[in-house]
């Protein structure tokens, strides 16, 4: 498994932004390959979003970047945003220890 972080800078309307990313989010949910993602905005600066997404292998992501479909969604987003991708293995992992009952 490998993991997409993708920082957004968004240069539009924060609302307009969504409204892209629902329909690019749709499109992405449905790729072979694809297990998960989670959208985040910074609280510190709402301007930033960060895209993390949980893929089977860096070739599953890669074969959707390279598709037709998908180059019409990231000028669709270039049109709001900025985007820093950056492909990521997990290193370390923790989750907090199940609450007693």
């Amino acid at each position: 498994m490998v993991t997409m972080v993708n920082k957004f800078i968004v240069s539009d309307d924060p609302d307009k932004f969504a409204q892209v990313w629902e329909a690019s989010s749709q499109f992405m949910c449905n790729q072979p390959g694809f297990i998960n993602f989670r959208l985040v905005r910074s609280v510190s600066d709402p301007e930033v979003y960060f895209n993390i997404s949980d893929w089977k292998d860096a070739e599953s992501h890669q074969r959707v970047l390279r598709s037709s479909a998908f180059q019409a969604h990231i000028a669709e987003l270039a049109g709001v945003a900025v985007p820093e991708p950056n492909m990521c293995e997990v290193v370390i992992e923790y989750s907090a220890p199940e609450a007693a009952a």
